[in-house]
């Protein structure tokens, strides 16, 4: 990733900042979600966002509700940013591992009293009451397909093995 983000002419935070608003919902696309997902202060995060923001990878838009929140969402380029970096990395391996994967990360999340930030389809919350129709029973929001395979702060895995 690093060498991807230098040929990119960005900083591996940036990189990562744009993967994550590529995969994140509209729950978890603020300054503070990142933050908790990244690791980082909310001010370096802010730092990274500003600049981001400034060559066209991301927009700001204010909450109707709230004000005070303002949501983060990737703009074509960087998205194409995004794509590149997933189209950059080798995954293949043997398919019998993901599973363990899985069970191994949940374990340390756990371990560690991290969020599971998870998509909506393994998560608890998912209700699915008829084809295609999903519900958040946390939120009571409508979601769409596209949205139940997006990642949430508000993740809490259905299962012990879910992340």
């Amino acid at each position: 990733m690093r060498k991807f983000a230098a040929e990119e002419g960005l900083q591996l935070v940036h990189i990562e900042i744009l993967q994550y608003l590529s995969v994140s919902n509209r729950y978890s696309n603020t300054t503070q979600v990142i933050s908790e997902y990244l690791g980082q202060t909310k001010g370096s995060i802010s730092q990274s966002l500003s600049h981001l923001q400034e060559y066209g990878f991301i927009k700001r838009t204010q909450d109707n509700n709230d004000k005070r929140v303002f949501h983060l969402s990737i703009t074509t380029k960087g998205l194409s940013v995004a794509e590149r970096l997933l189209d950059s990395i080798n995954l293949d391996g043997p398919e019998d591992l993901e599973p363990a994967l899985k069970v191994m990360l949940a374990t340390i999340q756990r371990k560690n009293g991290l969020r599971s930030f998870g998509t909506c389809l393994s998560c608890k919350y998912n209700q699915n009451p008829g084809k295609n129709l999903f519900v958040c029973g946390l939120t009571k929001e409508k979601l769409s397909t596209n949205d139940v395979k997006k990642i949430c702060k508000e993740h809490e895995p259905a299962t012990s093995t879910s992340i």
